[in-house]
């Protein structure tokens, strides 16, 4: 008899706002845009102590507010448009993960994915990030998850290579509990 591991993810708006900001912080365009928010916002104050022009002091305080808040705002945004819109987001997710494979279900949909399908899983701290590739991901939920969290966690890291998997086990124990 295989061992199976089953459980249901729900994709809530926190969790995809979760996923997002993962992302703007962990690549290369998201961590150079808050660089340069931090760089016009020192401009803008050696501005004000050096007496430099108002007008170059207006310019770089407003980019640096502005490109320090408008990926959060549209990123919140993003998010909420897409929990009223993508139809996927309004019904949990059903994985079981054994030995060969994970199948992924949702409602009458059933997808097979092998274990040489998966790309890497990260862990968000309130998220798992199973990636298919690196344009495509299932967010999986830990609270929705339970204690299943764990032990799906130790299967992928027997069924993928160590670089796959980076997942922080304790930070994952007190997430899930």
């Amino acid at each position: 008899m295989e061992d199976r591991i089953e459980f249901d993810s729900v994709i809530t708006e926190k969790a995809l706002n979760d996923f997002k900001m993962y992302h703007v912080f962990h690549n290369v365009g998201g961590v150079f845009g808050y660089v340069f928010a931090a760089f016009a916002i020192v401009m803008c104050v050696l501005g004000v102590i050096f007496k430099m022009s108002p007008k170059y002091i207006v310019m770089m305080g407003l980019f640096g507010v502005f490109f320090f808040f408008y990926p959060i705002v549209n990123m919140r945004l993003g998010t909420k448009k897409q929990m009223k819109t993508v139809a996927a987001f309004k019904e949990p997710m059903h994985y079981s993960a054994g030995e060969d494979k994970i199948i992924v279900s949702q409602g009458d949909m059933s997808e097979e994915l092998a274990w040489e399908q998966i790309y890497k899983i990260r862990f968000t701290g309130s998220n798992l990030i199973l990636y298919l590739s690196s344009v495509r991901a299932n967010v999986l939920t830990v609270n929705s998850m339970g204690e299943a969290a764990v032990p799906f966690v130790k299967m992928c890291q027997k069924k993928l290579k160590p670089f796959q998997v980076k997942v922080n086990m304790d930070k994952l124990a007190k997430a899930a509990a």
